[in-house]
């Protein structure tokens, strides 16, 4: 009788559903951390005037940490000569998923300035992507100089898809507004642009582009200039 007791406590056991173990949240310091390097050279044809960046993204989880060195260069010909960093830029954002297609992007920019008088840059984005591969992005930001002169927010419409076929068309318009009162174009507190970038991710990591808009020459006419880009982004 003893035997049977055993054997048939055996069999229940055996049969027991089995507990699952408790999931264990992955810490912060664990999760992948991926980026981007990207490097631009700027040219606009009004002033003559070269231009380069130097941009580094390091994301981890949901933060995104991004540096920038602008870097200020000869006219015509002279591309690289002069050469000089006029402003290096520390940021950090927030990528909070609403929902699959909702992103809200709180973050905070710190612009190191040759001339001392740095710059605060506090922003918002809303990326709303559709099913169909459309992009819908609104972003808002505030430049204030850190000796508390110069204060300006801007607004900024950016609309993109990407094809089948690698390529990756985004258009953007700026609006900028003085809160302070400082001339930006053309006598007036306000100052616009357009930029259209093509991208194409056919390359694996390597992602070249090319950009066109149209920008001031200055603050004191409207006049225009065409400003030409060409850079490309290292994914890794």
């Amino acid at each position: 009788m003893k035997v049977k007791l055993i054997v048939l406590a055996l069999g229940m056991a055996c049969n027991a559903p089995v507990v699952a173990e408790e999931k264990q949240e992955t810490s912060f310091w664990d999760l992948p951390t991926k980026g981007t390097f990207n490097i631009r050279q700027e040219y606009r044809d009004g002033t003559g005037a070269h231009n380069n960046k130097f941009q580094v993204n390091l994301q981890q989880g949901s933060w995104l940490l991004e540096t920038i060195a602008y870097v200020s260069g000869g006219t015509e010909n002279e591309i690289w000569s002069d050469q000089k960093v006029g402003t290096y830029e520390l940021g950090l954002y927030n990528l909070a998923r609403i929902s699959p297609n909702i992103v809200i992007v709180p973050g905070f920019a710190y612009s190191i300035n040759t001339n001392e008088n740095n710059l605060y840059i506090p922003s918002l984005r809303f990326n709303y992507a559709t099913d169909n591969k459309i992009r819908l992005q609104a972003r808002y930001k505030q430049i204030v100089t850190s000796k508390n002169t110069h204060r300006n927010q801007a607004f900024d419409v950016f609309l993109g898809h990407r094809f089948d076929n690698g390529f990756d068309f985004t258009y953007q318009g700026n609006i900028t507004h003085s809160i302070s009162g400082d001339i930006l174009f053309d006598n007036k507190d306000t100052d616009y642009f357009h930029n259209l970038k093509v991208t194409y991710f056919g390359f694996g990591k390597f992602r070249p582009y090319a950009e066109i808009g149209d920008i001031r020459v200055n603050t004191t006419t409207d006049d225009r200039q065409l400003r030409y880009r060409l850079g490309i982004v290292y994914a890794f």
